[in-house]
């Protein structure tokens, strides 16, 4: 049985890809334990055995949060366009 941990929440969102579906999910804790062994315990208990991406503070200074993406080798990959790509263009398609 998992151990729980008040302070401890996630977010997950599903995506497309070429073979289904990817998952992003976003952990945050706001608890009283040393945020990094709550979090390595909550990834491990999540992911188990199945592959998956990390992505990392890049400050290293933010050890209350934790992203994780399932199957990104699967999403479709185009060439950088700075005049189409943009996140507000996507978040108003979705609408």
């Amino acid at each position: 049985m998992a151990i729980e941990f008040p302070g401890l929440t996630i977010n997950e969102s599903d995506y497309k890809t070429k073979h289904g579906k990817g998952r992003i999910a976003v952990f945050l804790y706001a608890g009283n334990k040393d945020p990094r062994q709550v979090l390595d315990y909550a990834i491990y208990q999540y992911v188990g055995n199945n592959g998956y991406h990390e992505l990392v503070d890049a400050n290293m200074d933010n050890p209350w949060m934790r992203v994780i993406l399932s199957d990104i080798n699967s999403i479709e990959q185009k060439q950088f366009d700075g005049d189409i790509h943009k996140i507000d263009a996507k978040l108003n398609e979705a609408q």
